[in-house]
């Protein structure tokens, strides 16, 4: 089964009767809920959904916005589940729980976490635009992995705490939350911090989730191995955002229509991993058809 985020089309409606008739328009009987849904936006689409027509795989945290957030800032960082500042923090575990709320009112499996950051400045995108500069991409690297590393422990730490809290409370309502890998350097985790991160947790209560440009993104910068987070994670893999990306940063693009070999995902996917396709704007719905044939293909369904 392919689901469809929200994430494609949702930034041009304010309801989300609108939303989801564009989606079924393609032939989509199942979506996962982005994060920059209102409230209206997602108990529209729970209407539609008790009347059976859509059914949700799954909810991006924080869904809904909370509604001190304007939707125009909507983020899944807005409130970081790793923050030093326990205000913060403790706003960031309420939303993830209200998220975990819908989740279990739309009968969705999964909830789909962002974990947080370390409290540095952002050079991803700096990194990437010196691709061709072998000395200073090199120079820049460097910088950014040994202040990351210097700094990481204590938001980590604070990860953890919040996932303690998150972890027992989805489990309670029978939904699966699940990590994301992510994809800037800043954020939390790499893959020896998630090795770490799942050590707290038993298997059946905490998930992977695999982004498939944010690993590629890491892979072309030299940053991690794609391959490696399959082969390190795929035993908790619960589902998988799919996008394609063009160059070494520009993700979210229509599953096909970038320079990704999909097929490499094909023997660490099982028919029970959530399947969401994941483009932004400007990708079109004609493109999305493609996709759901290319993917179909690989997977099979």
């Amino acid at each position: 089964m392919l689901s469809l985020s929200t994430s494609w089309n949702a930034h041009k409606y304010d309801n989300g009767f609108d939303i989801v008739k564009e989606i079924k328009v393609l032939g989509f009987d199942t979506i996962e809920l982005s994060f920059a849904l209102t409230l209206r936006i997602v108990n529209d689409i729970l209407k539609l959904k008790e009347n059976g027509e859509i059914k949700v795989s799954s909810l991006h945290n924080m869904c809904p916005i909370p509604p001190e957030i304007p939707r125009a800032k909507a983020s899944p960082d807005y409130y970081s589940l790793s923050s030093l500042d326990e205000k913060e923090r403790a706003l960031a575990v309420k939303a993830a729980k209200n998220t975990v709320d819908y989740a279990k009112k739309f009968g969705a499996k999964a909830v789909v976490l962002h974990i947080g950051r370390v409290d540095i400045e952002g050079r991803t995108r700096e990194l990437a635009s010196l691709i061709n500069d072998k000395e200073k991409f090199k120079s820049v690297k460097n910088e950014m992995i040994n202040e990351r590393s210097s700094k990481k422990d204590s938001y980590i730490k604070k990860a953890i705490e919040s996932l303690k809290e998150i972890v027992p409370y989805a489990k309670r309502r029978s939904v699966a939350p699940a990590v994301e890998n992510r994809y800037y350097y800043r954020e939390i985790p790499l893959i020896e911090e998630l090795e770490k991160i799942f050590g707290y947790f038993e298997e059946e209560d905490l998930f992977y989730w695999h982004d498939v440009g944010h690993a590629e993104v890491f892979e072309r910068l030299g940053l991690a191995k794609h391959k490696d987070f399959m082969d390190k994670f795929s035993r908790r893999l619960l589902g998988i955002h799919l996008h394609d990306i063009i160059g070494s940063i520009e993700d979210h693009k229509a599953p096909g229509t970038g320079t990704f070999d999909f097929n490499i995902l094909k023997p660490y996917i099982t028919k029970d991993a959530i399947k969401v396709i994941e483009p932004h704007r400007p990708a079109t719905g004609e493109e999305i058809l493609h996709s759901v044939g290319y993917l179909t293909k690989i997977f099979g369904e």
